[in-house]
């Protein structure tokens, strides 16, 4: 499977900070005051319009917490205000939450939120929702069902190359035999491999569809090309799995996975 790299946002957003407040009393005096003067005086605003329910300030202050910028930093109080954020509707916070919920790195994982947020903003035509989503359906775990069908009609709704490759690999891995179907994968992970026959993960994906439709002569060539391939990318430490999946094929072993949620 292949995994879009993570954009945030998050962090980009702290760089608005100062512009986001208007100017403040001390800007009308002509002497110019500290750094650390002006900035205590843009947080309190951020506070201050937070506190009265703007969604943008309570994003930006719920990332300052997170990050420790220009406050102490205090995740509590980040989940919070960001919170109150995505509550009121605000995309970025929003997607600030899910992903954080989705990653677990900052905070604890939790895939009920992560879930929550990326249907409401996927009913938004966020893209980047309806792919973690498809994650989330084909790993499940922690109160989510783990669903191929659902997570099949993410990525298919994407619709790029790398969400279609994810496509045809359950298609063919599934563990449920009711979501496997091997000669759509077959047909998917063709015209994938066709647009670009020097990914190795292309080629994987078509090793696990020829081994699903029975055809583990195939499976194991193509196979042995996804390894080649693999030694002249950036997926070079991904050689073992690939190395396993030829061995099942040669003893004419389909493979089955479920799908982890990161790389």
């Amino acid at each position: 499977m292949k995994y879009h790299p993570l954009f945030l946002g998050a962090g980009l957003s702290l760089t608005l900070i100062f512009t986001l407040v208007t100017s403040t009393a001390a800007n009308a005096f002509s002497i110019p005051q500290p750094k650390t003067a002006v900035a205590a005086s843009k947080v309190a605003h951020i506070h201050l319009k937070a506190n009265q329910g703007e969604q943008e300030a309570q994003f930006l202050l719920g990332l300052m917490y997170l990050s420790g910028r220009f406050v102490t930093q205090d995740q509590q109080q980040g989940i919070k205000w960001i919170s109150a954020a995505a509550e009121q509707g605000h995309a970025k916070a929003q997607q600030t939450l899910a992903d954080l919920s989705f990653e677990g790195n900052i905070i604890e994982r939790d895939l009920l939120t992560a879930e929550r947020w990326y249907l409401m903003l996927s009913e938004q035509g966020n893209k980047w929702a309806q792919f973690r989503l498809g994650f989330i359906y084909a790993a499940g775990g922690e109160g989510v069902e783990r669903n191929c069908g659902k997570a099949v009609e993410r990525f298919n709704s994407v619709g790029d190359e790398v969400s279609l490759g994810n496509v045809a690999w359950i298609l063919a891995t599934c563990p449920e035999a009711e979501y496997r179907n091997g000669d759509k994968a077959l047909e998917l992970a063709r015209s994938l491999v066709a647009s670009d026959h020097q990914d190795p993960t292309n080629l994987d994906n078509l090793a696990a569809a020829y081994a699903e439709t029975g055809d583990y002569s195939s499976a194991v060539v193509t196979q042995q090309k996804a390894i080649d391939a693999l030694r002249n990318s950036k997926m070079v430490n991904r050689s073992d799995e690939f190395e396993q999946r030829l061995q099942s094929y040669q003893q004419n072993k389909p493979f089955r996975e479920i799908v982890p949620l990161m790389d």
